[in-house]
């Protein structure tokens, strides 16, 4: 199963910064653009000093073929949050795919180690409580960029705070030991941020280098959350085709 957008735009935060105009008027509203420039520069930081390097460490202790098992292992993980979501948004057909790969996968699939229900042509999605919100009328409110969590918005943060109050993983109890049950729960949080950082590294890089990764971002969050909330699909390998022109920002 591969890595969602809403993962790449987690890794693509950790990116550098620069001074830019004023957006355009296809961008999501930024009125606090000052403080999410700090907290942009600041999530750099982070990711130059801890995040990569800790992701190259992973990366060569871990061949392909155990990252796109521990992929799909977080994928299957978050199968229960969809599957509220789709209920909530009244879908369905999805709320029933996402049931079924949840099933197959649990089973045949090996505690999800493998995305077998692919392979059997029910192809995964995600959804989250802020695409419901949208889904329900609710408002995006503006542009975030948050310390380590990345470019948000109001409705996205909350919608965070609500899929993690339903995650059944965050009920379970792996070691009948409270202490030891967070350290697991962390744990899963730290490999899945890994892992998430080395699938994207490419494209973190090219949006770094780019004139304005501050705009880039804003742009990328916004036209993929259209996405997601109208069930599309975001093309991982051509994200970055719908870029801005930024010869106009060098004039």
């Amino acid at each position: 199963m591969k890595l969602t957008a809403g993962a790449a735009l987690v890794s693509l935060a950790l990116t550098g910064c620069a001074t830019a105009p004023a957006p355009g008027p296809g961008d999501i509203a930024d009125p606090y653009e000052g403080f999410n420039r700090r907290m942009f520069a600041f999530n750099n930081g982070v990711d130059k000093y801890a995040v990569a390097p800790a992701a190259n460490v992973y990366k060569a202790v871990t061949p392909d073929f155990a990252r796109d098992r521990v992929s799909d292992f977080l994928g299957n993980l978050r199968a229960p949050v969809t599957f509220a979501n789709d209920v909530l948004q009244v879908e369905p057909s999805r709320a029933g795919t996402t049931f079924a790969r949840f099933g197959i996968n649990t089973t045949v699939g090996l505690l999800g180690l493998w995305d077998a229900a692919e392979h059997m042509g029910l192809r995964g999605h995600r959804e989250d409580f802020g695409q419901t919100l949208a889904v329900w009328g609710i408002d995006s409110g503006p542009y975030l960029v948050m310390p380590l969590l990345g470019p948000t918005t109001p409705r996205d943060l909350f919608g965070r705070g609500v899929d993690m109050a339903i995650d059944p993983v965050n009920y379970v109890q792996f070691d009948n030991d409270k202490d030891s049950d967070v350290a697991i729960r962390v744990g899963l949080g730290v490999v899945g941020g890994l892992n998430a950082r080395v699938q994207f590294d490419d494209q973190i890089e090219t949006l770094n280098s780019q004139p304005e990764p501050y705009i880039a971002l804003r742009r990328i969050y916004s036209s993929s959350r259209q996405a997601e909330i109208a069930n599309g699909r975001v093309d991982e390998a051509t994200a970055y085709d719908d870029l801005p022109d930024f010869d106009e920002f060098e004039e």
